[in-house]
């Protein structure tokens, strides 16, 4: 087992620092590198746009409705806020044709299904646990929506932002509900076996996060608010000390014991050898590229 409380992977020296932290003293273990290296044209056909849909010209609510929405108030979160554990609130649901939802995604998330009512003009969202909400939609364009809570009688307008884009698979869409399922706590203690699964999972979910803010072309890649062990940045990736874990760590998993026990399942994989990308391209891609290895390692 190991018991170094800071472990980072050098990764890159690179001018996009959007994820740094000049003021960081963990103490660190820098492993070399292997000599080859990884090309840039896989990442690219894994980040390929014509993954993406386009609901430019959509005029059909339905369809419309499925995508990513985001609380217009709540966007500003992401610039000033990069930690896991949520503490101010980030509103969004993501809605799919196969009528899941995921809501709230940047912290304790909510999941279920969703419906839509056209004569009415509402849809509304059942979760797992079994609550209700119901919105009216008083105006939606394929990137913006304006929607009442009328479930609780509310009379407020709420502005939500999207994409104008969906994936055309879902399954490449970290959001979807199947790519989030190593969040849901499990009822049941987990074998060894089972804690690695999950922690493989997680890995998955970056993966698939990454490869988003690459084939959306992001301005701004934040993690904040999402469960976590490792702490990312422009130049390298390392593990979070096992005292900072935040609750939401904990959370995903049975116990305590057994979250600790993917933690330093996750340090005996982030020491090993990895390839990456020598030429200039983005941080984003370069950590996607050691991200895959680390995926492929447990």
């Amino acid at each position: 087992m190991i018991k170094t409380t800071g472990i980072f992977i050098l990764l890159i020296l690179c001018l996009f620092t959007a994820c740094s932290d000049n003021s960081r003293t963990d103490h660190t273990i820098i492993p070399k590198p292997e000599d080859s290296t990884v090309t840039e044209a896989i990442v690219e056909e894994q980040v390929s746009g014509s993954m993406l849909v386009d609901l430019s010209q959509e005029k059909n609510i339905e369809k419309l409705l499925c995508q990513g929405w985001v609380m217009e108030d709540d966007r500003d979160v992401l610039i000033d806020n990069n930690e896991p554990e949520g503490i101010y609130p980030f509103r969004c649901f993501y809605l799919y044709d196969d009528f899941t939802y995921t809501r709230n995604n940047r912290g304790f998330m909510e999941y279920g299904q969703w419906a839509y009512n056209d004569s009415r003009k509402i849809f509304l969202l059942k979760s797992s646990g079994g609550s209700k909400d119901e919105y009216k939609i008083a105006a939606i364009g394929p990137d913006d929506m304006i929607v009442i809570n009328s479930g609780i009688g509310s009379v407020t307008q709420l502005k939500f932002i999207g994409t104008s884009k969906k994936y055309g698979d879902n399954k490449d869409d970290p959001y979807y509900i199947d790519n989030n399922r190593w969040r849901i706590k499990p009822k049941f203690s987990e074998s060894d076996g089972e804690v690695r699964k999950r922690l493989k999972d997680c890995i998955h979910f970056y993966i698939l996060f990454y490869r988003d803010n690459l084939v959306r072309e992001s301005r701004q890649v934040s993690f904040y608010g999402f469960a976590t062990c490792i702490k990312w940045y422009g130049g390298g990736i390392f593990m979070v000390k096992e005292k900072d874990l935040a609750d939401n760590w904990y959370a995903c998993f049975y116990n305590k014991e057994q979250a600790i026990k993917a933690y330093h399942m996750m340090e005996v994989v982030v020491i090993k050898k990895y390839k990456w990308n020598k030429g200039n391209i983005s941080w984003v891609k370069k950590n996607l590229e050691v991200l895959e290895q680390m995926y492929n390692n447990l």
